[in-house]
């Protein structure tokens, strides 16, 4: 996740855990803010200096995506070692869905620059989508420390492969053993906020923070982490920190307007959420909770149109899909809804909150079978309040 960037889930989410955990959800229309989740997300980049990166922008700004792409191509073709119009090249390719054209561009510019942290990330995406799983766990490896997907990714990757518990290990060894190390401090935190450890991720992440105090990578990924602890003054101290040395810092304004949704100043969330989206009109994760501010605001029809641009920016984006599922949901289009979360376990097989709202999802349509096997599957959750809330309606359904 981007060091650590955040998404507000749907009010949808809050409404439905709040059944299963016994506690008052809101009444109809009320907008309640739903407890945020720290999850993997695009990498942030800085604002590329290329006019031919500011012009493409601007044409997929206005839906002109394929002339983008033709114009893009044609620059990097004659200047192949700007490698932001590179880059950007294979990301608009990605949205395309045009995987070998968009690992060819990402190829070249590790040929020219191998060690190019961001274009290692892309990459791993690409590979990840394919389901090449050994390729895809080199290049996100190859990617830290990063403001990036990748910790995120990387747990799935290892849990696939079936090293997951050993790949941790070996992590934790190398941070506690070498406590002056900044990167495996700060990598280890991430994996552990990637796993919802909170409190071990701040740890990490802390240690990190007193080796580099003005790093607002760590400064910002310790504002998240403290959000999931419910420790709204530790976070903003850490976001404040972060903003007062780079004022436009996009990561630090997604997990602040986050931190705001959370504690419901839905003025103060949408100033800053604006902010990062005029900073990085293509960035998926401020879409995502400006998607969220419109559920708020009872317009969701807005929402889904925020959660299906932040989709075509990164196709891999599971919080999209569980936003888009869970507004579809609430309004009764089950088929919409199952093919969200659907997509979103195909990315993230693992992911106990999409298991848990399309076991709903099937429960309300009278699967009952179907509803049961998605429930065993989030009751075995890293989030403890999904796995305890899926156990309850596990118990429920099988009573019935």
């Amino acid at each position: 996740m981007t060091a650590s960037l955040r998404f507000a889930q749907s009010l949808t989410v809050a409404a439905l855990l709040a059944v299963s955990y016994g506690g008052a959800s809101a009444a109809p229309g009320a907008p309640a803010a739903a407890p945020a989740t720290s999850v993997p997300a695009a990498a942030e980049t800085a604002a590329p200096v290329s006019s031919a990166v500011d012009t493409a922008r601007r044409l997929v700004a206005q839906g002109k995506l394929d002339v983008a792409v033709r114009e893009l191509a044609v620059y990097v073709a004659g200047e192949p070692r700007d490698l932001d119009a590179a880059r950007y090249l294979g990301d608009l390719y990605y949205r395309q869905a045009d995987l070998p054209n968009a690992e060819r561009v990402y190829v070249e510019v590790l040929r020219i620059e191998p060690r190019d942290r961001e274009t290692h990330n892309r990459l791993g995406g690409i590979y990840a989508a394919e389901d090449r799983v050994s390729d895809a766990i080199d290049q996100f490896t190859q990617s830290l420390p990063s403001m990036s997907n990748a910790y995120g990714y990387l747990i799935e990757l290892h849990r696939k492969r079936g090293d997951l518990d050993a790949f941790l290990a070996d992590t934790k060894s190398r941070a506690d053993n070498d406590p002056l190390d900044f990167v495996a401090q700060y990598n280890t935190g991430m994996f552990y906020d990637a796993r919802h450890r909170y409190r071990e991720a701040a740890m990490y992440l802390d240690r990190a923070r007193m080796l580099q105090p003005r790093n607002c990578d760590t400064l910002s990924a310790l504002g998240s982490v403290y959000i999931d602890l419910h420790e709204p003054k530790e976070s903003l101290d850490a976001l404040d920190r972060c903003l007062n040395h780079d004022a436009v810092n996009y990561s630090a304004l997604v997990n602040r307007g986050d931190l705001y949704i959370d504690t419901a100043q839905y003025d103060k969330a949408h100033a800053d959420l604006d902010a990062a989206h005029l900073i990085r009109p293509d960035g998926p994760e401020a879409l995502v909770n400006l998607g969220y501010l419109k559920d708020v605001e009872h317009d969701w029809h807005a929402a889904v149109s925020y959660y299906l641009r932040a989709i075509s920016i990164d196709p891999l984006m599971r919080e999209g899909y569980t936003n888009l599922g869970c507004d579809y949901e609430q309004h009764q289009l089950y088929a919409l809804a199952e093919a969200a979360f659907l997509k979103g376990l195909s990315i993230a097989p693992s992911d106990g909150r999409l298991h848990y709202l399309l076991a709903m999802t099937y429960a309300d349509q009278g699967k009952r079978t179907l509803a049961l096997a998605e429930y065993q599957q989030a009751a075995n959750s890293d989030e403890t309040e999904v796995a305890r809330a899926a156990t309850r309606e596990l118990a429920i359904l099988q009573k019935g």
